[in-house]
């Protein structure tokens, strides 16, 4: 296997990107951090995992949590996430590590590629390296440290694009999977919610107080606090900053490559794999022979062929070198000799040139005033931060306020696990110097474009809940609690009559609850005839031998019955994406097992009081 892995794949101009393998490459959202310090969390194999590392991978995962849970968020949550965020950097260094031990790279041309295929740094459809600066610098990356890290995840991502090759399926194995996959079920189901029974379910005045008695350490109201903070933000600043049309002319030369559009060239070509072929073809050619009619029956670029060889219009930096040297110095009309590169032997066609150009200053003016009040008001908080962070540090908000021409603004009472507020913020406000000493904060970075300083305003200290307060909190738990466990008693019991061979019984039982069967014909794993949650139930019971299978499902407040009726499979064709996703199944089972085992081999600390 490992011979296959040392095998790289290469394609012609698209290149397959897989995705990160364990915690995705998250550019957007990620902030850097400056802690200043060595600090070590977790060493494999004796490379270690900086806590500066930790805490930028530990931030992405936990602000996507945030994002996906919203209010359900807990500061719970963020504790358990920290153990998995470190078994995944620790998968990823053992990756790495694996990658440099069979000998992977990523060249510059793969890199470029890449990247240049990515739609996040693309502007009508073609990449655009002023939206690529942009958005990095948005995200605090320098272009060095993001082709760095991508160049790290390409070169990794070899192993499993590798494991995927070496995959295999029998023959037995794939027609077993395709019956399963064409399998069709026939069912009937009953589906009860629990909220539709809560009349039918009596608390008891003594069951709610022995509750509240029993898990009376969770009736609480946590602290709670509010504050006073003063914001210099960019849109603040942007706001006093005007251009003149000397500046603007300025700014316009300084940034004309922003504005210029790089020369482009549209060629077809024909790739072989022998030069005696290429020669052959370039003579047929020189003889009036139609060059695309030659490409579609001759071609091994499976991504051109049928078009004529067409490659489209494409600039500097895509193709490989000898192609593009060759392309960039032919003339419209001209058909090139033969040219070899990595791929096999090009004879190559160039239809059109679309020359480099600068668009004017009066196209772009709107787009230029724009860049340059930011860039000015850029250049400008940069000096005021130095200044806010200073004043707020030697005087009240109040003077900080009247001597900066900033707003005195007041919060209202947030917890310290509220997701409402950025989590800078709350940090900030929840900190010893804030909260217990009543200092002002230090200079808070919520983003690039703002900075913050906040002080107490006023705090609410925790309080034990009583009793009258959470009563009809605790009522409402335990009636749904009552009621859940009523309708999912009642559908065991039918499936266990039905199941025994008791009908009569079964059915007497549904007649006096009032339920009746909802039929699904011939349903396959897909159907959307029911939930996904049913039809997957469906397909995970055994199939009926006498008569049908029965079984009773809890799902989230609600109570389901089955009863599963017949099972066949159609005649059908093929399903071509089958093999595939089998493989990539198998592939993955592979990696997982790889991980497994460099885990047990690795020598892995990690330190958890660190964390």
């Amino acid at each position: 296997m490992l011979s296959a892995i040392r095998n790289k794949i290469k394609g012609w101009i698209a290149y397959t990107i897989i995705a990160l393998i364990i915690v995705p490459f998250a550019l957007f959202g990620v902030n850097e951090y400056s802690t200043g310090t060595n600090i070590v969390v977790a060493s494999v194999n004796g490379e270690d995992i900086s806590k500066e590392e930790f805490l930028r991978e530990f931030e992405a995962a936990q602000r996507r949590l945030q994002q996906r849970l919203g209010e359900r968020y807990s500061p719970e949550l963020g504790v358990k996430l920290k153990p998995a965020v470190i078994q995944s950097m620790i998968s990823t260094h053992m990756l790495a590590q694996l990658a440099s031990e069979l000998g992977y790279v990523t060249t510059q041309q793969e890199l470029r590629a890449v990247i240049q295929s990515d739609d996040g740094f693309k502007e009508e459809g073609k990449f655009s390296i002023e939206k690529y600066k942009r958005l990095l610098r948005t995200n605090n990356y320098s272009t060095i440290d993001y082709e760095q890290l991508k160049s790290k995840e390409l070169t990794q991502n070899q192993i499993k694009y590798n494991f995927l090759r070496s995959a295999f399926l029998t023959p037995l194995m794939l027609n077993r999977m395709q019956s399963l996959n064409d399998q069709q079920r026939k069912f009937s189901y009953i589906q009860l919610n629990a909220q539709d029974y809560v009349e039918q379910v009596k608390v008891k005045a003594d069951s709610i107080k022995e509750f509240y008695e029993s898990k009376q350490e969770t009736f609480f109201e946590p602290q709670k606090i509010k504050v006073d903070f003063i914001e210099l933000s960019l849109k603040k600043v942007a706001q006093g900053i005007t251009a003149n049309e000397a500046d603007l002319l300025n700014f316009y030369k300084e940034e004309e490559q922003r504005f210029s559009t790089e020369e482009e060239r549209q060629s077809q070509h024909i790739l072989v794999e022998s030069e005696e072929l290429a020669n052959k073809i370039t003579e047929q050619i020189k003889q009036g022979e139609d060059f695309a009619k030659l490409a579609i029956k001759h071609s091994k670029d499976l991504g051109s062929k049928d078009k004529g060889g067409d490659l489209g219009f494409f600039s500097i930096g895509v193709m490989v070198p000898e192609f593009e040297a060759e392309v960039f110095t032919m003339k419209e009309g001209e058909v090139s000799a033969p040219v070899k590169t990595d791929f096999g032997y090009h004879i190559i066609k160039l239809n059109k040139i679309k020359v480099a150009a600068v668009k004017p200053l009066e196209e772009v003016r709107d787009e230029l005033i724009k860049l340059y009040t930011e860039q000015i008001a850029q250049k400008t908080i940069h000096n005021l931060t130095e200044q806010f962070a200073s004043l707020a540090y030697e005087v009240s908000l109040e003077e900080v306020s009247e001597q900066m021409n900033l707003k005195l603004k007041t919060s209202e009472f947030f917890v310290q696990n509220t997701t409402k507020q950025d989590p800078k913020f709350v940090a900030a406000a929840y900190s010893d110097a804030v909260l217990n000493k009543g200092e002002n904060s230090k200079l808070i970075e919520i983003s690039k474009d703002s900075f913050l300083v906040l002080r107490l305003n006023k705090k609410v200290a925790k309080r034990q809940q009583e009793f009258d307060e959470v009563k009809s909190d605790i009522k409402k738990h335990l009636t749904t609690t009552l009621a859940n466990d009523f309708v999912n008693e009642m559908v065991n019991k039918i499936a266990n009559l039905f199941t025994k061979g008791d009908v009569k019984a079964a059915q007497a039982l549904m007649d006096e609850n009032k339920l009746t069967w909802k039929k699904v014909e011939w349903a396959t794993r897909d159907s959307k005839l029911a939930s996904a949650e049913i039809v997957n139930r469906v397909f995970s019971l055994p199939k009926p031998k006498d008569g049908a299978t029965y079984s009773a499902s809890s799902l989230d407040q609600q109570a389901v019955l089955l009863r599963l009726s017949e099972v066949k499979i159609p005649e059908s064709k093929p399903d071509k994406a089958l093999p595939n996703r089998m493989l990539n199944f198998e592939s993955n089972e592979i990696f997982r097992g790889i991980l497994r085992t460099l885990e047990n081999n690795a020598d892995i600390e990690i330190f958890e009081n660190r964390l």
